[in-house]
């Protein structure tokens, strides 16, 4: 199994804990707990649906651009460096898309059959094919090890309305520190020597927009008024469209508690791509502060 920090890149690994909201200039203690409280129950920035409390098969618009669906040959078996994949009996290998789990992460029991439903037109790197994966009895994959706090939401491939009803696992899961959040937690954008040291790492970070700047090709989310130092969100302006169409005005961000996931990289302070609108949780609904 792949050691937790690493990271590749069309997997993007994790880690967390909602210390996060302290930003230097305004977040008292007791707004950011009710803030925080306030999420463990709604799940945050993504406006999330209600999640149903019987499992379905794919739930609304996880079908959207996917690939026809295919059964898998028998018999079946998880990567042992992977959890969220498994290998069919031709060979195949097919993960879960938009999750990551972590070193710890016990192998799920399969069932005796499962269907692929592929989100990519080819494999990955790793010769994956990615998309999602539900068993005879409609139970998907991704919900079952979301819910047991064994994996993380990735987003990648699949659109926001998808991954909604994960959203609202993840949280509770969360909540109750079960499977991996007994040990992970959500980082502070306000504490960038300890994200820095995240460097390379999947992560989840919270904090308040200080500001906003935008180049040609990028716009910034600032957490601290210096770039050398403080943390930093990018997305590319060329997704600014995919992400307003996906009900976020990245550029209204200015004064908003937000929680982030993605990979921690430096370049002079810590800082974070982001490439998918599901990557960015509101944590307010006007940006006002608290």
């Amino acid at each position: 199994m792949l050691p937790f920090p690493s990271f590749r890149p069309d997997m993007m690994p994790h880690r967390f804990d909602d210390e996060s909201l302290s930003a230097p200039d305004a977040f008292a203690r007791a707004g950011a707990l009710r803030v925080v409280v306030a999420m463990a129950l709604l799940a945050g920035a993504v406006p999330h649906a209600a999640v149903a409390e019987t499992p379905d098969a794919l739930p609304a618009g996880c079908e959207v651009g996917t690939l026809p669906a295919r059964q898998l040959e028998t018999p079946l078996a998880v990567e042992a460096d992977d959890p969220v994949t498994v290998r069919a009996g031709d060979g195949r290998l097919y993960r879960q898309a938009d999750l990551v789990a972590g070193e710890a992460t016990p192998p799920p029991t399969l069932p005796a059959a499962l269907r692929f439903t592929g989100l990519a037109r080819g494999p990955d790197r790793w010769r994956r094919h990615e998309g999602h994966l539900v068993d005879a009895a409609g139970h998907w994959l991704a919900r079952d090890l979301i819910g047991r706090g064994d994996a993380i939401v990735s987003p990648r491939l699949a659109n926001t309305e998808c991954l909604r009803g994960l959203f609202v696992l993840e949280a509770r899961a969360r909540a109750r520190r079960i499977g991996l959040w007994a040990r992970e937690r959500v980082w502070s954008a306000h504490r960038p020597q300890a994200l820095a040291a995240r460097a390379g790492r999947f992560t989840l970070v919270s904090g308040r927009v200080l500001s906003i700047g935008e180049t040609r090709s990028t716009l910034y989310l600032n957490f601290g008024h210096r770039w050398s130092r403080d943390f930093t969100v990018t997305v590319p302006t060329d997704q600014k469209a995919a992400f307003s169409a996906a009900g976020l005005d990245v550029a209204s961000l200015d004064g908003a508690a937000i929680r982030v996931r993605g990979v921690v990289e430096l370049s002079g302070g810590p800082s974070m791509k982001l490439f998918h609108p599901a990557q960015i949780e509101r944590l307010d609904k006007d940006g006002t502060r608290r």
